[in-house]
């Protein structure tokens, strides 16, 4: 195989040609760009076209040493375990409801306590309340009598003017100032719970019936000192109704002798033009003498004695002093 020699040209004709030429003749190290056309392919400089195989994942064997993990199956519990589980949880539960109601029965106690010191309080001016009235009832009695007394005689001077004294009083018809606060909190709030004794909550109850029995005869009291109170105003007159009306039924009770005859020495005229309208209102007062001497004998005697009752029976079931 014959080699391919160069073939050496006159220097003439390497001297005509371009000086490109020398260019040609080094090696293409750059890719050429087409200037020609921006708008066709860059033509690639690379004869071959390399295409990308994808890759291979071998899988890698196991290591022998690794160490796998399997489910442990627990050997099943016996019923015993399961018992004494929900003994606990019972026992926690009923423990817990024991507690609940251990804490609710001492603040019961306690509240109940604290109206039990009120009701005594209550009680106690009650019982206050009641003596005074009965004092009081007595005097309108003592009046009743009078009145009863004096019309019998003439009613003239002397005698016209004790009768007037006597006749302001019969008007009186103030009730007992009872303490109630204290039960009907309890009542209302539904604290009657609270007294665990039966006896002592049935006698509560029981005062409580005879308070209203003695209110509602009070009401009736007022509505005949309503009716009277026009046959007062006629039998006394003007002046002497101001002067005695500066004293008191209580105060009859304590009055001086000097006092009453001060009084009863007061000039006025003859009653005696009077007698109908004294008859009708002697007739009221003698029904307002009866209602009051059966209110001492009974209910307010009734209800004094429960309420000291009371008081004893409450100061022993709570402990007071």
């Amino acid at each position: 195989m014959e080699e391919n020699k160069p073939i050496h040209q006159p220097e003439d004709e390497q001297n005509e040609m371009p000086s490109s030429s020398g260019k040609e003749n080094l090696p293409n190290n750059e890719p050429q760009v087409n200037t020609t056309s921006t708008d066709e392919p860059i033509a690639s400089t690379e004869t071959s076209t390399k295409i990308e195989q994808p890759s291979t994942v071998n899988p890698q064997p196991l290591n022998p040493a690794m160490e796998v993990h399997h489910h442990a199956h627990t050997a099943r519990k016996k019923w015993t375990h399961y018992f004494w589980e929900f003994l606990m949880l019972f026992l926690a539960v009923f423990c817990g409801f024991m507690a609940e109601n251990i804490r609710e029965h001492k603040i019961e106690q306690h509240r109940a306590k604290e109206f039990s010191k009120s009701l005594v309080q209550d009680l106690q001016n009650d019982t206050t309340a009641i003596n005074t009235e009965k004092n009081s009832a007595r005097v309108y009695i003592a009046v009743a009598d009078s009145l009863l007394e004096l019309s019998k005689s003439s009613l003239e001077g002397r005698q016209a003017a004790k009768f007037s004294f006597y006749t302001r009083f019969t008007y009186w018809t103030v009730p007992i100032s009872w303490n109630r606060n204290t039960f009907e909190q309890i009542k209302n709030s539904g604290s009657l719970r609270y007294f665990k004794n039966g006896q002592l909550l049935k006698k509560l109850l029981e005062y409580d019936g005879l308070v209203n029995d003695v209110k509602s005869e009070a009401a009736a009291n007022a509505a005949r000192g309503n009716m009277l109170l026009p046959l007062i105003n006629s039998t006394i007159e003007p002046a002497l109704h101001y002067e005695f009306s500066k004293y008191f039924l209580a105060s009859l009770d304590t009055m001086s002798n000097e006092t009453r005859e001060i009084l009863f020495s007061y000039k006025t005229g003859s009653l005696e033009n009077k007698r109908e309208k004294i008859s009708e209102l002697l007739n009221m007062v003698v029904v307002q003498q009866r209602n009051f001497q059966y209110q001492i004998n009974t209910r307010w005697q009734q209800a004094q004695l429960l309420a000291t009752e009371l008081i004893n029976d409450i100061k022993e079931e709570y402990h007071l002093k």
